[in-house]
């Protein structure tokens, strides 16, 4: 009995890795499409006929800021699969980096007018746990090495 019990711990360890090589597969399939994406629509915006000059709005700079970012999510959340792929291991750091960018895309694309100051302050609250929390795990590996 033990032994089936092992050979389907080890069939599942397998599907697993097939299944996460695959999703690391389509994520940089995904991000590379985005990268493709973003160099049309900042191709459109410079050279738009309707402007006479090169340079972009705010909405539009935003529009392209907002975009990175969700480009350089994609990069660490590759990097995130890629590791667990690799190591079998989640690592808490990538994952907290990854959480650090999106809410720093939701802070510098955040409209104040729209929310309550009680949102804003929440999420800054936030911004200040996620920072610390990955100030705290880059301290611990520098301990550890020490």
């Amino acid at each position: 009995m033990v032994k089936h019990i092992d050979k389907g711990v080890s069939v599942i360890h397998v599907v697993k890795k097939w299944m996460s090589f695959f999703v690391l597969v389509l994520m940089t399939i995904i991000v590379a499409i985005s990268i493709v994406e973003l160099g049309i629509i900042l191709y459109l915006d410079l050279f738009d006929p309707k402007d006479d000059v090169l340079f972009l709005e705010i909405d539009e700079l935003f529009r392209i800021f907002g975009f990175f970012f969700i480009i350089l999510i994609g990069f660490e959340l590759v990097e995130t699969v890629e590791m667990y792929f690799k190591d079998n291991v989640i690592h808490a750091e990538v994952v907290l980096l990854v959480a650090v960018i999106a809410v720093s895309r939701k802070v510098i694309l955040l409209d104040l007018e729209k929310y309550d100051p009680f949102a804003i302050m929440g999420l800054g609250i936030i911004v200040l746990a996620l920072g610390g929390c990955y100030w705290f795990i880059k301290q611990s590996y520098r301990v550890k090495n020490s």
